[in-house]
């Protein structure tokens, strides 16, 4: 009897599947509220040494030694890219000019001999032409495939350059610390991604944990809101949630110590109404 032929399975993969549809949207979300104030080459450090941090908790979880191989293997890193992260200090290593190219030509203007007066302080710098000029700052601190108008227009809008008129136009910095948020919008930023953490907080813990001690983690939605009905419906959903708020705050406080020790946990939920907002939610299948 001729041997059967090898029958071939197509490996599963999360290309085109909910999970990364999923993925997707969250990164999405995350990127909208980091592009402009944090570079992808500063992301992409912070992202790399977490990454590798998880695979090396996930590994002692299950008791195996978390060596570079191991490593290498469970984040699709070289082992020489592992031995680097593993060895490097995230908060010392990153350069905080490098979280965007504004800080980074400030930072230069402010440093570099070459772009300063005889007393330290940054020279007033001719707009264009080369060497010594913001034209040159621009190519030596971002390089060529950024225009020096775009810089120009970006550092005025925040504020930390001045133009000077005259027979030759010159640019004069007026502070080296480049904010690209105002501090309204970074603080809504902070509280966003703390929110964010701690819904999935909550999602990996019931992934992890016995159903018996599972958190409270939900949501309710509909796909059928008529547009007319929608500010109507954020106005009744703005009641019920501060009502619950109030509640919320007073369950809190029943509980909570007078002083502050060690050993105590940091505990709490939270409240939010969400849809309508992007063109790029979730839809019914």
């Amino acid at each position: 009897m001729a041997n059967s032929p090898l029958k071939t399975q197509k490996s599963p993969s999360i290309s085109g599947s909910p999970v990364s549809d999923a993925l997707r949207l969250v990164l999405r979300r995350i990127v909208r509220l980091l592009v402009g104030s944090v570079s992808f080459p500063a992301l992409l450090e912070i992202l790399k040494k977490i990454y590798v941090e998880e695979a090396e908790r996930k590994l002692a979880r299950e008791g195996t030694r978390p060596t570079k191989s191991a490593l290498a293997l469970l984040t699709g890193l070289d082992t020489r890219v592992v031995s680097n992260v593993l060895n490097s200090d995230l908060d010392s290593s990153l350069d905080p000019t490098s979280f965007s190219a504004e800080s980074a030509l400030l930072d230069m203007w402010a440093n570099d001999t070459f772009f300063k007066e005889d007393d330290g302080k940054p020279a007033i710098l001719p707009l264009e032409g080369r060497g010594r000029t913001f034209q040159g700052l621009v190519l030596k601190a971002v390089g060529r495939n950024v225009t020096v108008k775009t810089v120009i227009d970006k550092l005025i809008a925040s504020e930390n350059i001045h133009l000077i008129k005259g027979a030759t136009e010159s640019v004069e910095m007026v502070s080296q610390y480049y904010s690209p948020l105002s501090s309204d919008r970074a603080k809504m930023t902070d509280i966003a991604l703390y929110e964010s953490s701690r819904v999935l907080s909550a999602v990996i813990h019931n992934m992890t944990t016995e159903s018996d001690l599972r958190v409270p983690q939900q949501g309710r939605w509909t796909y059928r809101l008529s547009p007319n009905n929608y500010v109507e419906f954020r106005k009744e959903a703005r009641r019920l949630l501060e009502k619950q708020i109030k509640e919320g705050e007073a369950l809190l406080e029943s509980f909570e110590e007078e002083k502050k020790g060690p050993g105590q946990l940091t505990v709490g939920f939270g409240w939010y109404q969400w849809g309508g907002h992007d063109s790029d939610e979730e839809s019914e299948e």
